[in-house]
């Protein structure tokens, strides 16, 4: 009876080695600054209406669709993260920054400036592409129900 539970523990030790060990290098391949080459965003009930809005823009037509540079994200290996919104001139309009983790296959995001709030993005990483899928509340109507997908390429 003995060596059954022994061989369970085992591989659940090993099972908990080996995603710690994938998380962690997950953890350093993210490290680094990232910019959007996808992006696409649906959202239902937009701004509380009746009617469901689409975004998408890829990263080539950013500048002429966005009226602005393209989004450069950098998580750096102690935790931290900034997402660097810059006007057509170069002038910074946004910087949001606060901590990241990843926990198995979610990344979790804390803003903390210039608010508190947290994101949820399942993510892949192929070589110097990351892809993020997730729920947030993009429109800003109060119910977090739109759907967002992005894939970024490593500067």
């Amino acid at each position: 009876m003995k060596t059954p539970s022994i061989i369970i523990v085992g591989i659940l030790i090993l099972s908990e080695l080996g995603l710690f060990s994938c998380s962690q290098s997950t953890s350093k391949a993210i490290i680094g600054t990232w910019q959007i080459a996808h992006l696409k965003i649906t959202m239902p009930s937009y701004k509380n209406s009746d009617s469901t809005q689409n975004m998408e823009v890829l990263g080539k037509n950013w500048e002429a669709k966005m009226k602005s540079k393209n989004i450069q994200t950098t998580y750096a290996a102690d935790g931290t993260y900034h997402s660097l919104h810059r006007n057509l001139q170069g002038k910074t309009t946004y910087d949001p920054a606060g901590t990241w983790k990843i926990i198995q296959d979610t990344l979790i995001i804390q803003d903390t400036i210039p608010k508190r709030i947290t994101y949820k993005f399942r993510f892949k990483i192929k070589k110097n592409q990351i892809e993020y899928w997730g729920i947030e509340d993009f429109d800003l109507d109060g119910k977090v129900d739109d759907q967002y997908y992005s894939r970024q390429v490593k500067l």
